[in-house]
């Protein structure tokens, strides 16, 4: 239907000739649904919504190198809700988070962020990851034409910029594609740990996925990496970038419950160590896409203008 009346409305298909939004748009989108209602109804059974957003590693990259500093060694990746695991692939992607680039400069993937506020967070040069692994109840596998069609109608249609993101990582994760494996975030982090290497700092990794999982479910989340750090004898971490009441409801202490009921994204550090014991932070204050971050941790913050 990309060549029908709606695709013009789109720019991610007509460019910069796509049709503004006038009292048109709706009958012209209704009559699409009628005239292919059999193909929708069978899409929406058997799909569910993955967005993969790249742009927010320029946001966890950041709390992974704060990981990195603190442990003093590469990192072991695991990433809950990888969806077809493009986040996995940081260490490909180039970086510019206000002033600062990090990463490959000559990447493909090249990913912006604007910091707010009077500091500027902690941004690594790079980070070196020994192992990565991505969780999912369903993975996609970046090699299939199908699943790279899907991931891209997730993107609205006005974002062409998040488009071409999510095409250049498509590109490397076609070329390299992130281990990927089936798998619940709230029972089988223990199993999916243990095989990540004892010389590498292992981190958890989840961006805007806890959401989707109940609160009862969360709590039973963080006993797993109670549990992961107790049963490898070594800490264990959690990055996490998720609403504020999501990060509420974890009861690890990061903040309180949004007056509003959902607050604003944020990005939280918790470390678990194998004696029970455990630390948290919120780090920051963010967009959920990566378009901005307002860092908060004064202990490990940049003052503006100075190196990072």
């Amino acid at each position: 239907g990309a060549d029908g009346a709606l695709g013009a409305y789109y720019a991610t298909v007509a460019g910069d000739a796509a049709r503004p939004v006038d009292d048109q748009l709706y009958p012209t989108f209704a009559a699409f649904v009628d005239a292919h209602r059999p193909e929708l109804e069978a899409l929406v059974a058997s799909h569910t919504t993955q967005t993969n957003e790249a742009r927010r590693t320029v946001v966890t990259l950041p709390a992974l190198g704060l990981v990195g500093a603190d442990s003093g060694l590469p990192l072991s990746l695991l990433e809950v809700g990888a969806s077809a695991g493009l986040n996995l692939l940081l260490d490909r992607f180039s970086f510019r988070i206000g002033s600062v680039e990090a990463g490959v400069a000559d990447s493909p993937v090249r990913l912006e962020c604007e910091v707010r506020g009077d500091v500027l967070p902690p941004v690594p040069a790079t980070v070196p990851i020994a192992w990565r692994l991505g969780v999912d109840l369903s993975p996609l596998d970046a090699r299939d034409p199908a699943t790279r069609a899907w991931l891209r109608a997730l993107v609205w249609p006005e974002h062409r910029d998040r488009m071409a993101i999510l095409d250049a990582a498509l590109a490397i994760a076609e070329q390299d594609p992130p281990p990927l494996v089936r798998g619940d975030l709230t029972t089988d982090l223990s199993a999916l740990g243990a095989g990540a290497p004892g010389a590498a700092a292992l981190v958890v990794v989840s961006t805007w996925v806890l959401a989707y999982v109940s609160p009862a479910l969360r709590r039973t989340f963080v006993g797993q990496l109670r549990r992961l750090a107790a049963e490898r004898g070594r800490n264990i971490w959690l990055v996490a970038g998720e609403g504020q009441s999501i990060l509420a409801s974890l009861g690890l202490d990061l903040t309180a419950e949004p007056p509003d009921g959902y607050g604003p994204s944020m990005l939280a550090l918790c470390r678990f160590r194998p004696d029970g014991s455990e630390d948290s932070r919120l780090l920051a204050e963010c967009h959920a896409h990566g378009r901005w971050i307002r860092w908060l941790d004064a202990a490990s913050a940049v003052a503006a203008g100075g190196p990072a």
